[in-house]
């Protein structure tokens, strides 16, 4: 038989998907998509809009979150960054059940006393292990990325409010090393410190649409470059660690893991921790800690073959 399409036939997308087994497949967009037509993105926004009230009023408060999330990013695309920052902030509002936190996190925090890691003098406030017990694993990795994204495409002219929003962005991602297992809890101490296990038993990114691995590796990486731009360099390491955790153990991105440990290296420079900067280099240079996809051929990195004193000039 012959196959014949209805030329200058087009159906309009509607707010419900359609019945396949009542399609007749007589027009080319029943056949083959294409991306959704900049004149109807408004009834995708509206029926975003209506998804979340009926998500509030049954109460369904997680869903609510991802709806909000996904919504300013829709309305970014669509150049309403006003609406955007409204969906966005509503967003964390919900993670934390208070009111206004981007511009009141400071007051949240468990008061430390005394000196829990020997490595680092104690700090006042403890802000991501009380973000953890409050908003827990998903909160801290939902109001993370939102909060980057704040700081990337909201705050872009406002340096302090921009860097306020990427500091609780580092905290929030700090709360998924505060869980059972005993990751350090002082920034410096990430220095040399590997992530071989971030939370047993759980798969992160196993619903894309509760966090989508691309997206969270895209703000963290983000929320680390202008955290490093502002000089907040002590901050971020813990979140290099877990960013070469992301890149190298989940995605096995073996470009993305050379960029990171680099970066690191600048840091750990700049932070005059040159014996870290040098492990880390020589580290690299052994080809140790990169993705497994590494050719097993590769000849394997020997001992330190140390000069002899007077061609150090010592």
């Amino acid at each position: 038989g012959k196959v014949e399409f209805c030329l200058g036939t087009e159906e309009m997308h509607m707010p419900t998907p359609p019945d396949l087994s009542q399609e007749h497949f007589r027009v080319f967009s029943s056949v083959e998509k294409s991306k959704l037509p900049y004149s109807q993105l408004g009834l995708v926004i509206s029926s975003y809009y209506e998804t979340i009230d009926v998500l509030q009023a049954s109460n369904q408060r997680s869903l609510k979150v991802q709806a909000l999330h996904q919504l300013g990013s829709l309305l970014v695309f669509a150049g309403k960054k006003r609406a955007a920052f409204k969906c966005w902030c509503q967003a964390l509002d919900d993670i934390f059940r208070k009111q206004d936190v981007l511009h009141t996190w400071k007051e949240l925090g468990t008061t430390v006393t005394n000196a829990t890691n020997s490595c680092s003098p104690p700090r006042s406030k403890d802000y991501s292990e009380e973000f953890l017990s409050r908003v827990g694993i998903w909160g801290c990795l939902q109001g993370a990325e939102i909060s980057a994204k704040i700081a990337q495409f909201i705050k872009v002219l406002d340096v302090e409010k921009r860097s306020n929003c990427c500091i609780l962005s580092a905290l929030l991602f700090q709360g998924l090393l505060r869980t059972t297992l005993p990751h350090p809890k002082a920034e410096r101490c990430y220095a040399q410190y590997e992530i071989t296990q971030l939370l047993p038993g759980i798969e992160l990114f196993s619903d894309i649409y509760r966090a989508n691995i691309c997206s969270v590796v895209a703000s963290l990486y983000y929320v680390i470059r202008e955290l490093h731009f502002a000089k907040q360099n002590i901050i971020i390491l813990p979140l290099l660690a877990l960013y070469q955790y992301f890149v190298a153990g989940i995605c096995q991105d073996l470009v993305r893991n050379l960029e990171v440990r680099i970066l690191k290296i600048e840091v750990l420079t700049e932070l005059s921790f040159f014996s870290e900067a040098f492990h880390e280099i020589f580290q690299i240079f052994c080809g140790k800690h990169m993705p497994s996809f590494i050719p097993t051929s590769s000849r394997a990195c020997g001992k330190v073959k140390m000069l002899p004193q007077k061609f150090l000039g010592i």
